[in-house]
């Protein structure tokens, strides 16, 4: 057999490790368009910034895999593709495959600001994004990121600097509306930078340098924009297969046309932890999508059952979620001191994610608790930790 992987991201690359170690029989295209090996993203996570430029230390492959003999690379980005001829185009050549798997992942929305000059804004995805990032940003001493997410306040920690002020700028009512009140709370108080929520962008002052908003002026000389990310879909849309939302799939990551896949953050699939279809972004979705894929591929399929997991690592605070909620599910916290963070989001008392702020045994079990089934709010409450009534389950 011989496959097609458009892409090279942490699915792509958790595709091609499992195919390795389960002895794939064939071979295996990988288009990667970008000149850069296969590494991890956004390259500032883990205060990438601070250290040297070793690109060495975001590899996603070790040497044996991504030397196989099996695997070809292909420095191409792919144009389209032809399902029913197994045809996969590039600007300059066509490949024929047996299988073609996309994984495409994401790209950062763009923002239209009048006025903003293009070398003063900046965004995070790729590996030349966080190079541009890393030549301009010694000279800023106001730096404005806009957006509300993990990604805007992974920014501001990263860059922290006593030569310089960072802002967050959101143009809705609440900051990290994906976690908890709670949640939330103790990520923005521990923040170095300065917050602005309901605000409105209106223009660039190059003069004074600084955002026109309808909030007043905000001093920016480089721009950061973290406004959330857009499937890659594109490819897929030019022959049927996928829409603006995602790549629909069923549960072995198989798109409605027998010789396409499609895994990572563009594979819109059930959900079982949710009971419903979701398009997820995370690197536990990226990860398990591809080894159900994987699993397909190499003759033992088996259905997508994963529970969805998130961190974010913030300055001295590492945030981790098990579960996945909707943000208007309850929360109850259940651990609060000046260190550690614990809270239950839940409806009703089916517990949907437990959120844990420096408590990785609490995370650790509450996965474990979640691949036993349905979590009980009133069981946790009465145990008063997720260690706990995971070690009294098992007793």
């Amino acid at each position: 057999m011989r496959l097609g992987i458009v892409g090279a991201g942490q699915s792509a690359c958790t595709l091609l490790a499992e195919l390795v170690q389960g002895e794939f029989d064939g071979q295996i295209l990988v288009f990667n368009g970008e000149p850069h090996r296969p590494y991890r993203r956004p390259p500032l996570s883990k205060s990438w910034l601070k250290m040297s430029a070793d690109t060495d230390t975001l590899r996603l492959l070790p040497e044996p895999v991504e030397n196989h003999i099996s695997i070809q690379w292909i420095k191409e980005w792919v144009k389209s593709i032809q399902p029913d001829n197994g045809e996969i185009h590039t600007e300059q050549a066509s490949y024929q495959v047996d299988q073609i798997i996309l994984a495409t992942g994401t790209r950062p929305r763009q923002l239209t600001i009048e006025g903003l000059p293009s070398e003063t804004t900046h965004v995070i995805r790729t590996l030349d994004d966080a190079e541009k990032l890393r030549q301009h940003v010694d000279h800023a001493e106001n730096i404005t990121v806009i957006g509300a997410g993990f990604l805007a306040f992974e920014i501001a920690a990263s860059l922290n600097h006593p030569d310089r002020t960072i802002r967050i700028v959101a143009k809705g009512n609440r900051l990290l509306p994906q976690v908890s009140l709670k949640t939330a709370h103790r990520l923005v108080d521990s923040s170095p930078a300065l917050t602005q929520v309901d605000t409105k962008i209106e223009s660039y002052d190059a003069n004074s340098k600084s955002l026109t908003t309808n909030r007043g002026p905000v001093p920016a000389d480089l721009v950061i924009v973290a406004a959330g990310a857009i499937p890659n879909t594109e490819v897929a849309m030019r022959c049927g297969l996928g829409t603006t939302d995602g790549i629909v799939t069923d549960v072995f990551m198989q798109t409605p046309h027998p010789k396409v896949s499609a895994i990572g953050e563009v594979s819109l699939h059930h959900q079982p932890h949710l009971g419903k279809s979701k398009r997820v972004e995370s690197i536990s979705e990226a990860n398990d999508s591809a080894a159900t894929c994987a699993k397909r591929l190499l003759g033992h399929p088996v259905p997508f059952g994963a529970i969805p997991w998130f961190w974010s690592d913030q300055g001295q605070l590492k945030l981790q979620i098990a579960g996945l909620c909707a943000r208007s599910d309850d929360e109850t916290c259940l651990i609060f001191s000046d260190t550690e963070c614990v809270v239950i989001r839940h409806c009703g008392d089916r517990v949907t994610a437990i959120e844990a702020i420096n408590v990785a045994k609490e995370f650790m079990a509450a996965r474990r608790l979640f691949e036993c089934g349905v979590v009980s709010l009133s069981a946790l409450v009465e145990a008063g930790s997720v260690f706990d009534l995971l070690q009294s389950s098992r007793s």
